[in-house]
C-alpha cells in the first residue's frame, strides 16, 4: 500500500510539474504576442506625407530578452516596383542595435507591456523616430504608430498589420 501511495504521489508531482511548464510556455507566448508574420493592410493605414509604399511584411522572432525583425517593403517608383529588405536584432534593454538597409543607423527596444513595444530609431546617435508597436484584436492585429524627422522632413504613420 505504501508503494501505491508513493507512486500516486510521484504521478501528482509529475503532473503538477508538467502543468507548470505548460503555463510558463503559455505565459511566454502571451508575453511575445508580436512574434510571427504580419502583413500590412494598406487600406487601414495612414501615412503623412502620403508615400508610394504598396506592400510591407514584418516577421518577428523572439531572441533572448528581445526580438529579431525582418521587414520587406515594396514601393511603386516611376520605373516599376522596388523591393527593400531591412533587418535588426535588439534586446528590450533600450540599448542601440544596428539596423540594415534603413535610413536609420540603429534602433532600440523597450517593452511597455505584454502587447506593446516602443522602438526608437537613431541616426548618428540622435533619436529621430519613435514607433509604438501594439498587438490587439486577440493577437490578430498589429498597429505601428510612428513619428519622426529625417533631414528636416517630418513624417508620421499609423500602419495596421494582420497576422498571417
Amino acid at each position: 500500500m505504501g508503494r501505491s501511495i508513493r507512486k500516486r504521489g510521484s504521478v501528482v508531482v509529475f503532473a503538477a510539474a508538467m502543468l507548470s511548464c505548460a503555463a510558463a510556455v503559455l505565459l511566454g507566448q502571451a508575453k511575445d504576442s508580436i512574434v510571427g508574420t504580419w502583413q500590412l493592410d494598406r487600406s487601414k493605414s495612414d501615412f503623412m506625407p502620403q508615400n508610394n509604399l504598396r506592400e510591407r511584411t514584418m516577421v518577428f522572432q523572439a531572441v533572448d530578452n528581445g526580438l529579431s525583425c525582418a521587414i520587406r517593403t515594396v514601393s511603386e517608383r516611376g520605373d516599376g516596383r522596388v523591393t527593400m529588405e531591412s533587418t535588426y536584432t535588439a534586446r528590450f534593454d533600450g540599448k542601440d542595435a544596428p539596423i540594415d538597409s534603413s535610413a536609420l543607423d540603429t534602433v532600440s527596444l523597450k517593452r511597455i507591456d505584454g502587447d506593446t513595444i516602443e522602438r526608437t530609431g537613431k541616426i548618428r546617435g540622435k533619436a529621430v523616430e519613435t514607433a509604438t508597436m501594439k498587438v490587439s484584436g486577440g493577437g490578430k492585429v498589429l498597429t505601428v504608430t510612428s513619428k519622426g524627422m529625417i533631414d528636416g522632413d517630418a513624417y508620421s504613420s499609423t500602419q495596421v498589420f494582420d497576422k498571417q
